[in-house]
C-alpha cells in the first residue's frame, strides 16, 4: 500500500514538474527576452494613455486635432477635462496626456527618397520644441511614422540616431497603412502593411536600446492598424502573420484600431482585432476616435464619433454592441 502511495505521489510530482517546464517554455515564447528585463517600469500598466495626433502645433490641423493647437498651453487648456471624464471610466488609473506626432509623413514618392518628409526635416527641433516641454509637464511625446518605401526598422534606428528615444517620454508608433507598394508612387494606395518580422524586430531593438541606455521607463511602440484577418472584410491584413508577433519585456506593445467609421464598425473592429485568444501576445490595445474640425471639409471623420462612456464599454453603442476591453490608449484625431 505504501508502495503504491510512493508511485502514485511520484507520477503526480513529474506531472507537476512537465506541467511547469511546458509553461516555461510556453512563455518564453510569447516573452522570448526575459534575461534582459531592465527593470524599466511600463507607463500602461496602471495608466491610460490619452494621446492628441497631428503633425504639430499650428501645422497642417487637416491632418490631425493636434494641428488645431497654437502650442501646449493651448491643448492643456482645451484637453483638461478630459482627465476627470477618462478616470470615471477606466478603474480608477491615473491618466497620462501624449502628444503622437506625425514623425515621418507620407508624401508623393515622386522627386523624394523614400516618400517621407520627416519633422525635424522642416526645421522643427523636436527636443527643444516637443520632447522637454512634455517631459516638464509629465505629458509623453509618440514619434509616429506613416513609414513610406522605408520600413519599421530603419524608421526606429533613424530615432534612435538622432537620440530622440534616449529620453524617457518619448516612445514609437508605426502606421503601416501609408507603407508604399512597390509599383505605384502614391503612399496609402493601395493600403500598406508590415510583417510580424518587422514588428518583432522593432521590438527587440526597442527592448535592447532600453537595457543598453539603462533607460528607468519601457519604450511603448504603437502599431496602427484596421485591417486584420480576424475582420477580413476586403481590407488587407495590416500585420502580416499576425499570431507570429511576440512580446518584449521591456517593451509594452499596443494594437491600435485605427480608421473611419460608425460606431459598431469601429468596435466589432477593435474587439477582434485586439482579442487575446486570438492573439496572446498583445496586452494592451488602444483606439482612434476621429472628430470634425474647422478645416477639415471632406467629411474625414468617424460618424458620430463616440462618447467616453462608449470608448471604455460602460455603454454598448448603437447596434448593442460593447467594447470587449477597456483600451489602454485613446487617440484623438
Amino acid at each position: 500500500m505504501l508502495i503504491y502511495i510512493r508511485d502514485c505521489y511520484s507520477r503526480r510530482v513529474r506531472a507537476l514538474a512537465i506541467t511547469f517546464v511546458l509553461s516555461v517554455v510556453a512563455a518564453s515564447q510569447l516573452w522570448p527576452d526575459t534575461a534582459k528585463v531592465s527593470g524599466a517600469v511600463g507607463l500602461l500598466e496602471n495608466s491610460t494613455l490619452f494621446a492628441v495626433y497631428g503633425r504639430g502645433f499650428g501645422m497642417a490641423p487637416i491632418l490631425g486635432h493636434l494641428g488645431t493647437y497654437k502650442n501646449m498651453d493651448a491643448m492643456a487648456a482645451d484637453t483638461q477635462a478630459w482627465g476627470a471624464k477618462l478616470t470615471a471610466v477606466n478603474g480608477g488609473k491615473r491618466v497620462v496626456t501624449g502628444l503622437d506626432l506625425i514623425y515621418g509623413l507620407a508624401v508623393p514618392c515622386a522627386g523624394t527618397t523614400n516618400c517621407l518628409l520627416h519633422l525635424d526635416q522642416v526645421k522643427v527641433d523636436l527636443v527643444e520644441e516637443y520632447i522637454k516641454p512634455a517631459a516638464a509637464r509629465g505629458w509623453v511625446v509618440i514619434l509616429d511614422t506613416q513609414l513610406g518605401r522605408s520600413d519599421p526598422v530603419a524608421e526606429v534606428r533613424r530615432m534612435m540616431d538622432r537620440g530622440y528615444l534616449k529620453y524617457e517620454n518619448v516612445h514609437v508608433a508605426i502606421d503601416p497603412e501609408f507603407h508604399s507598394v512597390s509599383g505605384h508612387e502614391m503612399p496609402g494606395i493601395p493600403i500598406g502593411t508590415v510583417t510580424a518580422a518587422e514588428v518583432n524586430k522593432v521590438q527587440e531593438m526597442l527592448n535592447d536600446y532600453v537595457v543598453r541606455e539603462k533607460l528607468h521607463t519601457q519604450k511603448i511602440l504603437i502599431v496602427h492598424q484596421f485591417g486584420d484577418a480576424a475582420v477580413h472584410d476586403g481590407v488587407p491584413f495590416m500585420i502580416a502573420d499576425k499570431t507570429e508577433v511576440k512580446g518584449f519585456a521591456n517593451v509594452e506593445l499596443v494594437i491600435d484600431a485605427d480608421g473611419l467609421g460608425v460606431p459598431a464598425e469601429k468596435v466589432s473592429k477593435y474587439n477582434r482585432m485586439t482579442d487575446r485568444k486570438t492573439y496572446p501576445f498583445l496586452r494592451f490595445g488602444g483606439i482612434k476616435v476621429f472628430f470634425p474640425n474647422d478645416w477639415e471639409r471632406t467629411g474625414h471623420f468617424d460618424k458620430p464619433p463616440m462618447g467616453v462612456e462608449e470608448i471604455f464599454g460602460v455603454v454598448p453603442v448603437p447596434g448593442k454592441i460593447r467594447m470587449a476591453t477597456k483600451p489602454d490608449v485613446l487617440i484623438i484625431a
